[in-house]
């Protein structure tokens, strides 16, 4: 489903997304273009839970916020820190 459809159905909720269709923008950033819709809901805590647990089962998944705009730009960023 393209992301502007999804957005409309669900405004004002945090969404979790599936499968998600990237558009490359450049090395390090994309546009979200679709996905598949895994979770809708009014609880932050819950879609976090949810991402979590899909991320630890290697699959490619984003949440929105409500206030996620229909162009939805994702910039990615290395972690630093270090492991112990």
């Amino acid at each position: 489903m393209k992301w502007s459809e999804i957005r409309r159905q669900h405004p004002s909720k945090f969404i979790l997304i599936g499968d998600v269709e990237e558009e490359r923008l450049t090395q390090h950033s994309f546009r979200v273009a679709g996905g598949s819709v895994l979770l809708v809901s009014d609880d932050p805590k819950e879609i976090f839970r949810a991402y979590r647990q899909h991320k630890e089962r290697g699959e490619n998944v984003l949440y929105s916020l409500p206030l996620t705009p229909e162009d939805f730009v994702v910039e990615e960023e290395a972690v630093l820190g270090v492991m112990g």
